[in-house]
């Protein structure tokens, strides 16, 4: 099919976050980088949105829509005026070499002919790759409606819907089109990786085994296949699953994405950088992928490169507050504190807030000096802190004791600070005393009585 030559993203891939958590996707991962060591875990991004019934409940819409047969695609190119072709042609051949020259021959070739659904498609895909969803989706929006029943379309903009974490409406999207007809396989093969990001392992088995029937080769029912393996705990499985799928289609960042995962979960961190690596290389416009780079280059201790991805992550997805929890644990192992600082703060204030930053900033001003802040003035901050995270996160016994060990470390250290600024306060005190019996002395005046008892020993 002649829109085989741009790929895009048609599912997310979870995010990480930082402190305790229950479910069953949760991965222990060893102890953040000195001095802040917080215990890092993965947190989904697509849990499945409790306004959906479950997809057992729901058959797909009936749509009175032909689904495009197989040699439309062909067809189209004859129908098209000659420019538009020549257009269209030229878009093909640039898009391994100047994706911006590529796309401007595809909206010509559009704008030539408004019914060439696939130059619209294959515009919006390069669209939707550089990260420009809204000039994305009306690209996409323009050839479902010069062909109605192109499948490719649709499948873009529920991608579109998924990375800005509409679940619900992405699967009323994919279910609407769902047909049985082959032009409906890509259709079906997405629909089959949201039921298997919802939990409904039966039904998402079924539909992406019955697209394998119709198209061996199908990479996105694959796909599926290791994201419910992977579910499942049946790593092997999974592994498998999205080898195959990556065989099919080096270009399909989700897999590597998913694979990253598996990886993860298997504690072969090393590995699980590279896997994301490439997910990141194939997939630069979905920022949980680059997120979750970001968030296991933290853990091998790549933090120039974890800020990397991060930064561009929060640049994609500016209200996601996890993000800004791992570009702060990036930043603070670089020892950039201050951003380290203002990154988890951040956290704090957006969509709701992350707990987890508190915690996060509790730690660093528990061990680190800031140019505007006086040393008691950071440690009573790190306790209070530390103590709201506790009171909002039901917390294991493990981290019970190190918050507790955190807690006590920091009043420690105020009780020093505050017998030091008492000392001084009273060597001021006795130094004042001192110049007044002086400076009376030398003016023939009776000394003054200190404030301190005789004889009373000072100690540093």
């Amino acid at each position: 099919m002649l829109h085989r030559t741009v790929r895009i993203a048609t599912t997310i891939a979870i995010a990480y976050g930082v402190g305790s958590c229950s479910g069953d996707q949760e991965v222990r991962a060893p102890a953040a980088p000195a001095p802040a060591p917080a215990v890092e875990e993965i947190r989904p991004v697509e849990e499945p949105d409790a306004g959906v019934p479950a997809a057992e409940d729901r058959a797909p819409a009936p749509v009175e829509e032909t689904a495009a047969e197989p040699d439309k695609e062909k067809a189209i190119l004859d129908t098209v005026s000659p420019a538009a072709r020549a257009s269209y042609e030229r878009g093909v051949t640039l898009v391994g070499s100047d994706v911006d020259a590529a796309l401007r021959a595809f909206e010509d070739a559009a704008r030539e002919s408004p019914e060439f659904y696939v130059a619209h498609y294959n515009a919006g895909a390069l669209l939707h790759r550089q990260g420009k969803r809204e000039a994305a989706r009306a690209a996409y929006e323009r050839a479902t409606r010069a062909e109605p029943g192109y499948a490719p379309a649709w499948v873009g903009l529920a991608s579109l819907m998924l990375e800005r974490g509409d679940v619900a409406g992405a699967e009323s999207v994919l279910r609407r089109h769902a047909r049985p007809e082959a032009s409906a396989v890509p259709v079906r093969a997405a629909l089959a990786g949201i039921l298997a990001r919802r939990g409904s392992i039966e039904q998402a088995r079924e539909m992406a085994i019955g697209v394998l029937r119709q198209d061996e080769r199908n990479a996105r029912a694959m796909l599926a296949l290791g994201m419910l393996y992977r579910r499942q705990k049946m790593y092997e499985l999974s592994t498998l699953a999205l080898n195959q799928a990556i065989e099919v289609d080096s270009g399909l960042g989700e897999a590597y994405a998913e694979l990253g995962l598996v990886l993860v979960a298997q504690d072969q961190m090393p590995k699980a950088v590279a896997a994301f690596e490439k997910a990141a290389s194939a997939s630069p416009h979905i920022a949980a992928i680059l997120n979750n780079l970001g968030a296991v280059r933290n853990e091998v201790g790549a933090f120039q490169g974890a800020i990397e991805v991060l930064e561009r992550a929060v640049a994609l997805e500016p209200e996601r507050s996890r993000y800004y929890l791992n570009l702060g644990n990036a930043y603070r192992g670089e020892r950039r504190y201050v951003d380290a600082e203002q990154a988890y703060r951040k956290a704090l204030e957006i969509g709701g807030g992350t707990p987890e930053a508190l915690f996060n900033l509790g730690v660093l001003y528990l061990d680190n000096e800031f140019e505007d802040k006086d040393d008691l003035t950071r440690l009573r901050e790190s306790v209070a802190y530390l103590q709201s995270y506790r009171s909002k996160v039901r917390v294991s016994v493990v981290d019970e004791a190190r918050i507790s060990e955190y807690i006590a470390t920091a009043e420690e250290k105020i009780e020093r600070e505050e017998k030091r600024r008492e000392r001084e306060e009273r060597r001021a005190r006795e130094r004042a005393a001192r110049e007044a019996e002086e400076a009376a002395a030398a003016a023939g005046a009776p000394p003054a009585e200190t404030a301190d008892a005789e004889g009373e020993e000072l100690f540093d």
